[in-house]
């Protein structure tokens, strides 16, 4: 499965990263939002999945997350956040999962099905 992940805490990015690909997935990963849009510009059509940090500098995750349903509807879309609880019970819009940090690879196992 071929996934973006934006995730501007770089530590938990590239740990999550190698280990997303040590299980067989290509990961494209980016600490900012901007990047995220220049990726799926050009990446956009193979991208299956993208996992997009609810806290992001200059555009935050809701508002990359509507961008990415308006133009790649196809993919799937999982938030992630440090911050339990969140201050709304769906803080990337309705029907987009949210797994709360710190998670493992057993957390993100249903998201990574076809």
């Amino acid at each position: 499965m071929k996934i973006l992940l934006v995730d501007d805490e770089t530590l938990l990015g590239e740990t999550l990263r190698e280990l997303l690909e040590l299980v067989g997935h290509e990961v494209f990963y980016t600490d900012h939002a901007r990047k995220a849009q220049d990726i799926l510009r050009e990446r956009g059509h193979e991208i299956e999945l993208a996992i997009v940090d609810v806290i992001l500098p200059e555009i935050s995750g809701p508002e990359l997350v509507v961008w990415i349903r308006k133009h790649y509807p196809h993919i799937r879309i999982l938030c992630i956040t440090g911050y339990t609880p969140t201050p709304e019970p769906e803080p990337c819009g309705s029907g987009v999962p949210v797994l709360f940090k710190p998670f493992g690879l057993e957390e993100l196992k249903p998201y990574l099905m076809h």
